[in-house]
């Protein structure tokens, strides 16, 4: 009888233990989990896995499942819409800048400060760029938190420059300025043409920003929803003027089709062209290029009219946005995710690994103090020029809904323009098709045309 005691004491203190570990174990709350879509293919993408799994290996609280949902930006944006349309999509998404106005007036999305402490969100707008808050800040509010940004940066090769009897170290600063070189180029024989530039209404904003023209009336769309656009303006005119006449006179070359910025690039690094116009994202693949090719590689701002004190570029790329369907878990998960991926070793991480702008201050002094823009001078020209730029609506960049379909228009107006139509009655044209465009999105809102004014 007592052994029968004892044994039942002691199963009773085994189960007892076994219901103490296991109650202390359901104590522990479980990972958060938290989806990210991106647009990121190739190296960019295994850089995002990289980024990724050493976020999850350093915060077990969080995991997140990253995965790409498209090939392009569009694709991404048009995905996480319809899956958010149907209760579904991702905690976190990366969306392209065209895409803001189309993702504020979804009402899928809750703005990054909102989200944020007082003190993160300081934090963000003390070490961002100034113009990548400015870009993303519409209604007074940050929607969303930069990250994969560029800008457009003047490419060149100097041993061309050096051959024409040009300053090879002092790149074009005006349009002026890059007539009168590549007049000597050609003259020179140092290449066959002097620019190579992909057909893009990407630079034709940038020229626009630059002159100081905003792109669309209300502020660039910025104090009031935009109803008409400004491609009809005198800026507009003398960008379709200055490309037209590097066309006319045999200095500018392109593939002939429409955004194709990979045939312009083959077209530059086989020594086609002395300069090239492209994003700072192909740094490091003209960078490669000229060590192959055995020239050395230059890159200056993105030259502008000389006629118009210079105002500044836009930044391009994409940001950071989160679900508004999250929970208040998934909230926290993220907040945790995005303020990781900016701290200045990670953001020097994604800068080498991807080419894209180390956009935050903190950043630039670690590669600063780590010699690597000592080593790169020509990665330290994209963040000089940024930093140049105007706080300016017109250097915020447009805010329109319909804003792809009207930069393919863009595209398509210059294309007609270099085969020989009236640039005045082409620019009217653009101008009708655009101020169209606009008026069917803004008709298809139930927001008033003030919804989404921005700062």
């Amino acid at each position: 009888m007592r052994k029968n005691r004892l044994f039942t004491i002691l199963m009773s203190m085994v189960l007892i233990g076994v219901l103490g570990v296991s109650g202390f174990a359901s104590a522990q709350a479980a990972p958060t989990q938290i989806a990210f879509w991106h647009a990121m293919t190739g190296n960019n993408a295994q850089v995002v896995t990289k980024l990724v799994s050493d976020f999850n290996a350093s915060h077990p609280d969080v995991v997140v499942t990253e995965q790409n949902k498209g090939s392009s930006y569009n694709d991404v944006l048009n995905n996480t819409i319809s899956a958010m349309g149907q209760g579904q999509g991702p905690n976190v998404v990366q969306i392209f800048d065209l895409g803001t106005p189309i993702a504020i007036d979804s009402g899928f999305f809750n703005p990054i400060q909102n989200l944020l402490s007082a003190d993160q969100l300081q934090h963000v707008k003390d070490d961002v760029m100034p113009s990548l808050i400015s870009y993303f800040t519409v209604n007074n509010e940050l929607w969303s938190l930069p990250w994969n940004n560029s800008t457009p940066l003047f490419y060149y090769n100097k041993n061309m420059f050096t051959a024409a009897g040009l300053d090879p170290n002092t790149p074009p600063a005006t349009w002026q300025d890059l007539e009168a070189d590549c007049a000597k180029i050609v003259a020179a024989n140092a290449a066959p043409y002097c620019l190579s530039a992909e057909l893009y209404g990407w630079y034709y904003e940038q020229w626009m920003a630059l002159q100081g023209q905003e792109l669309a009336n209300n502020g660039n769309g910025r104090s009031g929803r935009a109803t008409e656009t400004n491609v009809t303006s005198d800026a507009s005119k003398a960008i379709f003027t200055f490309w037209k006449d590097l066309n006319d006179k045999g200095y500018y070359t392109y593939t002939g089709k429409l955004e194709d910025g990979t045939g312009s690039g083959q077209i530059f690094t086989s020594g086609q062209a002395a300069m090239i116009l492209d994003s700072t994202g192909s740094l490091a693949k003209y960078t490669t290029a000229a060590q192959q090719g055995g020239f050395e590689l230059g890159t200056g701002f993105f030259p502008t009219n000389g006629d118009v004190p210079r105002q500044g570029v836009i930044i391009g790329g994409a940001s950071l946005w989160v679900s508004k369907a999250n929970t208040d878990d998934q909230n926290k998960a993220s907040v945790e995710f995005l303020t990781w991926l900016h701290e200045p070793e990670q953001m020097a991480a994604w800068h080498k690994g991807t080419g894209y702008m180390p956009i935050t201050k903190s950043s630039q002094d670690l590669l600063t103090s780590q010699g690597y823009f000592d080593q790169n001078p020509n990665a330290k020209t994209a963040v000089n020029q940024l930093a140049d730029a105007k706080i300016t609506p017109a250097t915020a960049g447009a805010v329109m809904g319909p804003f792809p379909q009207i930069r393919t228009m863009v595209d398509q107006a210059l294309q007609n323009v270099l085969n020989g139509a009236d640039i005045d009655s082409t620019l009217t044209d653009l101008k009708s098709q655009a101020d169209a465009a606009l008026a069917d999105y803004n008709s298809r809102l139930a927001a008033t045309p003030e919804a989404t004014a921005a700062s």
